[in-house]
């Protein structure tokens, strides 16, 4: 019984590390490319290095971390070409959820989205403003009633957030996203499969649009 203790004990933390480093890379905190030593976490939490090494292997699931053989664990810095890879999977994905979360999709859940909109369009902070857009996102796609989907698509959101955060964080933020966000909706408040699958497929290829030429510049410097 000891032992079973111990080891939900240790799950427990692996869990607890793991959702803070995981935070600390969505917001810039730990910049792409950073290298993570085990013992430099570990002293960092005040936890042993076997909890550390477990979180780093659910983030590396989740796409925010690599294990290179010769540096250990990296945060991952994202090409181009990966930005692109993210988008077209999350454009077949989210097409599905959405197309799923209109037939259930109940007006109370919609006024609610339409607000996060609102608070979206008023907000100037950039941290904000991406923790509002995840909310109506999510809120959206967890309408369709299937979890094995809006896990998958909560997984690559994750992986993608570093990136969107230092691209948002760096210039003004626009107001072309906020009324893409208003024609998904519309189109789901009108049950409009077709037209909401369209916006957000135009959504999401202006997003990795801009990523792409963001990390492009990058690249060149």
């Amino acid at each position: 019984m000891a032992n079973r203790q111990d080891t939900l004990g240790r799950d427990t933390t692996a869990k607890v590390v793991a959702e803070r480093l995981r935070g600390e890379i969505q917001h810039g905190a730990l910049a792409p490319g950073t290298r993570l030593r085990q013992n430099d976490v570990a002293q960092r939490f005040g936890v042993s290095t076997t909890p550390v090494r477990e979180a780093f292997a659910q983030l590396q699931a989740e796409g925010l971390v690599r294990i290179d053989p010769h540096r250990g664990a990296v945060v991952f810095n994202p090409s181009v070409d990966d930005v692109l890879e993210f988008y077209e999977i999350r454009e077949a994905l989210e097409s599905l959820a959405v197309a799923h979360a209109i037939p259930r999709l109940k007006a109370e859940a919609a006024r609610d989205l339409d607000a996060l909109i609102d608070r979206m369009r008023r907000t100037e902070d950039a941290r904000k403003w991406l923790k509002l857009n995840e909310q109506f996102h999510l809120q959206l796609y967890e309408s369709a009633g299937r979890p094995r989907l809006s896990t998958l698509i909560d997984n690559l959101r994750d992986a993608s957030a570093p990136y969107i955060y230092m691209f948002v964080a760096s210039r003004p933020l626009s107001e072309r996203a906020n009324e893409e966000h208003q024609e998904i909706l519309d189109a789901c408040a009108k049950g409009d499969a077709i037209g909401a699958k369209h916006a957000i497929r135009a959504h999401l290829r202006n997003a990795s649009r801009d990523l792409a030429a963001f990390l492009g510049a990058k690249e060149a410097d």
